[in-house]
């Protein structure tokens, strides 16, 4: 399994092409690609595949689908096993998590052995603790089940004025704060990144080494 968590940023004006350009590593031209909408609502979804699509489409991907939610709960296991790259998109990751308790797709995302990319509510997701510090949507700071296919956490659209609070919440968790346009790569093999990502660890924020920086 690889996971590439996105911090977020528009991928129709270049802010995410660096980030595209790796994945454009891990994937072939005929590889299948399934946009998972559940955590956005059903009015922004078509706007939310577009935009992948396009993004898709500039490193030579054409097989681009949006999963759709009226499948039945087997049908939609089936869909997310032939894939090569399952794409969770950003909005309200207590909805992306509710939705894969209620159609049982928690054990399928488990096994899935290709690319799965989150962006925004779709990283925060990935982890074992769903982090969602607050901000202008959220009064308070709220920490939920994740999918549990990573033991850290991320923070999403990383500004400096967070810190603070990620480094309380660091002392039970590893937090990685990842910014608009930054990206974090991880496998069994470890971890790498695209941008200035932090690592927030025992109240402690350190840069995360980027590859380039090797």
């Amino acid at each position: 399994m690889n996971l590439c968590f996105i911090g977020g940023g528009n991928p129709l004006t270049g802010e995410l092409d660096e980030v595209m350009k790796r994945i454009a590593t891990y994937v072939e031209p005929e590889s299948r690609v399934l946009i998972i909408p559940f955590a956005t609502e059903h009015a922004k979804r078509d706007g939310w595949f577009q935009s992948a699509k396009k993004s898709f489409n500039d490193i030579g991907i054409e097989n681009i689908q949006l999963l759709n939610d009226e499948l039945g709960n087997e049908e939609m296991k089936a869909n997310i096993s032939v894939q090569d790259v399952l794409y969770f998109t950003g909005g309200r990751p207590e909805i992306l998590m509710e939705c894969m308790v209620n159609k049982g797709l928690i054990q399928t995302v488990k096994e899935f052995k290709g690319l799965m990319i989150g962006v925004s509510a779709g990283a925060l997701a990935f982890c074992k603790d769903c982090l969602i510090t607050k901000d202008e949507d959220y009064p308070e700071t709220q920490i939920l089940r994740g999918l549990g296919l990573v033991d850290f956490s991320v923070e999403v659209h990383y500004e400096e004025s967070v810190d603070e609070e990620l480094i309380l919440l660091s002392k039970e968790r590893d937090i990685y704060a990842i910014p608009n346009g930054g990206a974090l790569f991880w496998n069994d093999e470890g971890l790498t990144s695209i941008k200035n990502i932090f690592h927030f660890s025992d109240t402690k924020k350190n840069k995360q080494k980027k590859e380039s920086d090797s």
